[in-house]
């Protein structure tokens, strides 16, 4: 028998319905200065100093595009979504430790990311069956390694109230 709230079902919203100091805004942030134009933004252009206070929060992927539907194989877990998850995803390919639905809907979402190149951000219970009660905002931001295909996923993943240190991008 399930105590307390029912998990919160995955829907998409806008930048605006995350918080400014959540990591999601503050990492769509850094990205968006990357992006000028509606330009991929290249891997080599991240500069981890930069976006510190999300770091724990992120998830790095790899675009594995070997059949007909990409697969997606997870390069760096974040401290903050190793704790969150309860797992190390780094190595594992996208899929396990979820639950079916859960995985479904990253595979489709990733896919989707990794074809119009936009991000895509989202509240949703944790798809784990023993973390379905917390809910995190989620984003999707694609990253190229040379600049015309979507290479990577950064993944920022965390829980609704968790805010973050933001710093000002560095001047060039």
């Amino acid at each position: 028998m399930r105590i307390g709230k029912p998990p919160v079902p995955y829907h998409e919203i806008d930048i605006e319905g995350v918080p400014e100091r959540h990591p999601v805004n503050a990492f769509h942030s850094h990205w968006a200065t990357l992006a000028p134009n509606d330009r991929l933004p290249l891997r080599s252009q991240i500069n981890p100093a930069e976006i510190a206070g999300t770091l724990p929060w992120m998830l790095v992927l790899e675009v594995l595009r070997y059949r007909k539907e990409p697969e997606f194989r997870y390069r760096l877990a974040g401290t903050g979504c190793t704790e969150l998850f309860g797992v190390d995803y780094t190595g594992k390919m996208l899929g396990e430790n979820l639950t079916p639905e859960g995985a479904e809907i990253r595979r489709k979402e990733f896919a989707r990311v990794a074809n119009t190149l936009e991000p895509v951000f989202s509240t949703t219970s944790l798809p784990i069956k023993t973390k379905d009660f917390i809910t995190v905002h989620r984003g999707v931001f694609p990253v190229s390694l040379h600049g015309d295909t979507a290479d990577q996923m950064f993944v920022i993943v965390a829980p609704k109230s968790t805010e973050c240190a933001m710093r000002s991008p560095l001047s060039s």
